[in-house]
């Protein structure tokens, strides 16, 4: 089945995980990151969740799903073993409108989490449809290699830029063109060599060079 690729707002919105083995566990860590509130449902809990809730990290209800447990969420997972369970998750998840995956049970499941690569606001996200979340897995290691703290700086660098960028490039064409100039450059590998001066007079020397075009067009 094709998906249609996304990211998800979550800052400040509830997440359900319903079971709470180690690969519920393994979820939450990527939650809070982007501002979620967690909610994990399970009698028992692997010892990392017994941690985030004695931090008052997530919080934790020590027993089985019930019906009405998914009220307010906007993202539903669950992974318990019981198939009745989860069908009571999906079929309850389906009734309210809400994204919900069953862990390892694709027909249950109306998004898929993609294996994510992050560097500051540079996201890299690959999915496999649920098919190999190995494969997912895999090729992650491999972006994550390719991909280094650089990006992540230099992303911080372009949203500063933006609002001068803006103003001595009037027009959104030549804008966009002076942005794809300064990435196929050599601007990024300066900045994982450590060069911020070659950097930003790269930067400074294109942009002039742009806004003297926009003057005397």
């Amino acid at each position: 089945m094709k998906t249609y690729p996304l990211n998800l707002v979550l800052d400040n919105r509830l997440v359900v995980l319903i079971g709470a083995n180690h690969e519920i566990a393994r979820k939450i860590d990527g939650l809070l990151e982007v501002g979620a509130r967690v909610r994990v449902i399970a009698p028992k809990a692997h010892l990392t969740i017994q941690r985030y809730d004695a931090e008052g990290k997530i919080e934790w209800l020590a027993r089985p799903y019930e019906p009405g447990d998914l009220t307010g969420a906007a993202l539903v997972i669950a992974n318990t073993g019981d198939q009745d369970v989860h069908d009571q998750i999906w079929a309850e998840g389906q009734a309210n409108g809400q994204l919900v995956n069953v862990m390892d049970v694709i027909p249950q499941c109306n998004f898929h989490a993609a294996s994510v690569v992050r560097q500051g606001q540079l996201t890299i996200a690959i999915g496999t449809g649920g098919a190999a979340p190995a494969l997912a897995a895999t090729l992650r290691k491999r972006f994550e290699k390719g991909f280094g703290p650089e990006y992540a700086e230099f992303l911080e660098y372009a949203q500063a830029l933006r609002p001068l960028v803006a103003e001595r490039i009037p027009t959104f064409k030549r804008r966009a063109e002076f942005w794809y100039d300064l990435i196929e450059s050599n601007a990024v590998t300066l900045l994982r060599n450590g060069e911020h001066a070659l950097f930003e007079a790269k930067v400074h020397m294109l942009l002039s060079l742009y806004a003297q075009e926009a003057v005397e067009a």
